[in-house]
């Protein structure tokens, strides 16, 4: 296992995919994560906090993965109302980093929906903050970008086949 990076982000696992969301302070990143969590739960899809604000980050075989930090396990800062309480993933694989943007780019380049973090490339949403689109319109960017994981991913299945 390689050494781990702590890094200032939010981590959260919906159904399969992993997401980080990366942002300055303030960009609503937490406000997102429990805005996709209690979706992903009316829809009857698993899913769970990684963390909050701080994440842990390794690279390992496979891919990038991310931990909670023990001091902040299951805690997600619900801006009027404090610390609140979510399940967690003690462990996921990140496929997705949900990048927190200035603007909207009508029709992103296709080298903007890749980065690489610790070594290891990624698919990558920008997202515009809020107040630039509402929390609507994120919400259907993040999930168009999950979406696209798995159907890229079962298309490369059916070439290799």
């Amino acid at each position: 296992m390689s050494a781990r990076h702590n890094i200032h982000a939010t981590g959260l696992v919906l159904d399969k995919a992993g997401l980080i969301l990366r942002g300055p302070s303030g960009s609503g990143k937490s406000l997102l994560a429990l805005s996709l969590l209690d979706e992903w739960e009316i829809r009857g899809l698993p899913a769970s906090l990684v963390s909050d604000d701080r994440v842990d980050m390794a690279a390992e075989a496979g891919g990038l993965v991310m931990y909670p930090p023990k001091p902040i396990e299951g805690l997600i800062e619900l801006r009027g109302r404090g610390l609140v309480n979510r399940p967690f993933a003690a462990k996921a694989r990140v496929h997705l980093i949900v990048d927190f943007v200035d603007r909207l780019e009508r029709l992103p380049e296709e080298d903007a929906l890749v980065t690489e973090l610790f070594g290891v490339r990624l698919a990558r949403c920008p997202l515009p903050k809020d107040g630039v689109i509402d929390s609507r319109h994120q919400l259907l960017l993040v999930r168009e970008a999950i979406r696209c994981l798995f159907t890229k991913k079962r298309a490369a299945q059916k070439k290799s086949t």
